[in-house]
C-alpha cells in the first residue's frame, strides 16, 4: 500500500474520538487563520488532509463554500455529518482530483508531512490554487517551543522500525517551517508570512488525554506493532506530568503556518 492507504487506515480507526477528543483541541488555530485570511463568503476552500472537518465547520460558518479531502475514509465520513453543505472526497493528497485553479484558498493543517512526498503535496495544492489565491501550510514548532515533539518522541520506540527500502513508512517527526518555505517557493507560490501561534491542549482529566490521543494516526501505528497497553501506559507516563492540580492535563503546543499566494 502507498502512504494514502496507510494514513487512510491508520486514521479511520476512530474517527469519532479523534473528532471530539482531539481535533477539537487545535481550534485556536483554525480560528487565528480564518482572523488572518477573513476569507468572503462564497470563497472556494479545499482544506487538504481536513482530518474530520472542523476547519470546514468554522469556514462555513463564514459562508465559505468548503470542499475536503483526506485519506481516511472514516473521518471523511465523521466530516461529511459535520458539514453537509461540504463536498468531501477520500483521495490521496500527492494527487488531488481536482481542476487547476479551482479554489480561492487551499489549506493543509498538520497533513502535508504525513505524505511520502511532501514536495508532490505542495506542488498539487498551487496547482489548485487559482491566481491571486492563498495557501496556508502549517507545521510544529520544534521541541523549545512546544511539547508535541515530545509526545511523538514518547510513542517512537513503541512503533516498528522504519524499513529503509520502504517510503511508504509512518512518519513520526514534524516538518521544519524552512523546508516548507523551500517548498512553495519551489511550486511557485510567494510566501507572505511565517506565524507561530501557541495554544494549550487542555483535556478534563488524564482519560480524556489518553482517549484523544490513542484515536491519531501514529499512536495506532504503535498499537498495532507493540500493543495497546504498552501505548496507553506511555501516554499515561507523557501525560502524568503535565497533570494538573484540578486532574485536568495541559500540554503547551505552537504551530507554524505559512502563508503564501498564487501570482496573478
Amino acid at each position: 500500500m502507498g502512504s494514502a492507504e496507510i494514513q487512510g487506515d491508520l486514521w479511520s480507526a476512530n474517527p469519532a474520538a479523534w473528532a471530539e477528543g482531539a481535533e477539537r483541541q487545535n481550534q485556536p488555530l483554525f480560528e487565528a487563520v480564518l482572523e488572518r485570511l477573513d476569507p468572503r463568503p462564497g470563497t472556494a476552500l479545499l482544506d487538504a488532509g481536513c482530518g474530520s472537518g472542523l476547519f470546514a465547520e468554522l469556514a462555513a460558518a463564514r459562508g465559505v463554500r468548503v470542499a475536503g479531502l483526506d485519506a481516511a475514509p472514516g473521518l471523511i465520513d465523521y466530516a461529511s455529518r459535520r458539514v453537509p453543505a461540504g463536498q468531501f472526497t477520500v483521495g490521496d493528497l500527492e494527487a488531488l482530483p481536482y481542476p487547476d485553479g479551482a479554489f480561492d484558498l487551499v489549506t493543509a493543517f498538520n497533513s502535508v508531512y504525513y505524505a511520502t512526498h511532501p514536495r508532490r503535496v505542495i506542488a498539487e495544492m498551487a496547482r489548485v490554487t487559482g491566481g491571486g489565491g492563498h495557501v496556508v501550510v502549517t507545521v510544529g514548532a520544534g521541541a523549545q517551543k512546544s511539547d508535541l515533539p515530545k509526545l511523538v518522541d514518547a510513542l517512537r520506540p513503541l512503533l516498528a522500525p522504519a524499513d529503509p527500502d520502504d517510503d511508504a513508512q509512518v512518519p513520526v517527526t514534524l516538518s521544519d517551517i524552512d523546508q516548507m518555505r523551500a517548498e512553495l517557493e519551489a511550486a511557485g507560490l510567494e510566501l507572505l508570512d511565517q506565524v507561530e501561534v501557541p495554544f494549550p491542549w487542555i483535556y478534563a482529566d488524564m482519560a480524556e488525554a489518553v482517549r484523544g490521543q490513542t484515536s491519531s494516526g501514529p499512536s495506532e501505528a504503535a498499537i498495532r506493532h507493540s500493543g495497546r497497553d504498552a501505548v496507553v501506559s506511555a501516554l499515561r507516563e507523557f501525560f502524568g506530568e503535565r497533570a494538573q492540580d484540578d486532574g485536568s492535563v495541559r500540554m503547551d503546543v505552537t504551530f507554524r503556518y505559512a502563508l503564501a499566494r498564487q501570482p496573478g
